[in-house]
């Protein structure tokens, strides 16, 4: 890999695991950053608590939607069906990152048994993957308490993990261990991150159609924090809130002069969901189909990151630039970029000319627009 691209995406992902912001908040953009890093099919996060207990988690895969009921009832923490070394034993005795052949090393399971399992068959080949890599991420200085982990999967055609990339990933533990040490906050600033999907259902709310990120943000919504103990409701029954909105569009178009609004706004670790529901190809009578958009916020301060790497800035610059966004002093930058305050001051003179604002305001905006 290009030094070129993955010192930018270093970059990034440390900004965000200091941001302060809370793990959820950042998890998505950071796992799209640890791919310019360390290239992978799929990844996932883990995060453990203080009693080593799994409480929840964020996979940038929406087809793990499918299977992660399955692995938390059937094979999670089970020795003899999860194999690779069942997760909560992998809390306690390993450190730092091993990959399939140290995972498998530990518990003596040869690597043909593996792919011939039921774990690997029914978890693994359903969503496409193969090679595994993980680090389990712990505080002090990588010898304390599990916090989380990160995993990394390739497809079956793809190469298995090089010593420089279980190093690579290694070497971001004590990033990560900031960033996932915290639940995240609730009272961040939220902006439109781009993101939606499609529920389609009937008029009584059975749901019909799924997309892909329609599936993924409902599940963020409906389990945000997925455990073991996590009672999962049927797949072909909406949630009562959307039922709800069904209800409301067929009320509006009824006539019913006190009907609510077919939409609704829930807001969780996972930011802020909108849903709104319409009518499919302009059909208003009994027969029709119902649509369901979702759309998704994130932080702000996640969302001015992402942008400024499309701006004409160098990677200097693009770090100067999203702390004078957040609002940090000219002494606090220099402190944090150990730079002069003069240095950090001319930084700031050379965004505002590449950029063509005028002050901090217009930066923001300027970001938000990029």
């Amino acid at each position: 890999m290009a030094k070129s691209s993955a010192a930018p995406a270093a970059g990034r992902l440390k900004q965000l695991c200091c941001m302060g912001l809370g793990r959820e908040a950042i998890t998505p953009a950071l796992l799209v950053e640890l791919r310019a890093l360390v290239p992978n099919r799929t990844s996932l996060v883990y995060y453990i608590d203080e009693n080593h207990k799994r409480v929840g988690g964020y996979s940038d895969n929406p087809e793990t939607v499918h299977t992660s009921e399955l692995y938390l009832t059937e094979f999670f923490g089970r020795r003899g069906r999860e194999l690779g070394g069942a997760f909560p034993d992998a809390v306690h005795t390993q450190f730092g990152v091993h990959d399939y052949a140290d995972a498998l090393r530990t518990i003596d399971v040869d690597w043909k048994d593996f792919v011939r399992s039921d774990f690997y068959n029914l978890i693994y080949r359903e969503h496409r993957s193969h090679w595994f890599m993980r680090l389990m991420v712990r505080g002090d200085g990588g010898r304390g308490r599990a916090l989380g982990n990160v995993t990394l999967y390739r497809g079956p055609n793809e190469p298995p993990w090089s010593l420089e990339e279980k190093q690579r990933l290694a070497a971001l533990e004590p990033f990560f261990a900031i960033a996932l040490k915290e639940e995240s906050k609730s009272d961040v600033p939220l902006v439109d991150g781009g993101r939606s999907g499609l529920i389609v259902a009937d008029v009584t709310g059975k749901p019909i159609y799924f997309s892909n990120d329609g599936l993924h943000l409902l599940h963020l919504v409906t389990r945000p924090r997925e455990t073991v103990d996590t009672v999962f409701a049927p797949s072909n029954v909406l949630p009562a809130p959307l039922l709800q909105l069904c209800r409301n569009l067929v009320q509006v178009f009824s006539g019913d002069p006190f009907a609510a609004s077919p939409s609704f706004y829930h807001r969780n670790i996972w930011g802020g969901f909108t849903f709104r529901a319409q009518w499919l190809e302009g059909s208003d009578n009994a027969s029709g189909l119902i649509g369901i958009t979702v759309s998704h916020q994130e932080p702000l301060q996640v969302r001015m990151m992402r942008n400024i790497q499309h701006l004409p800035l160098s990677r200097r610059q693009s770090e100067v630039c999203l702390l004078m966004a957040n609002g940090t002093s000219n002494e606090a930058i220099a402190e944090q970029l150990g730079i002069s305050k003069h240095t950090a001051i001319a930084h700031g003179r050379w965004i505002y000319n590449k950029l063509d604002v005028h002050n901090r305001a217009e930066l923001v905006s300027k970001l938000l627009a990029a």
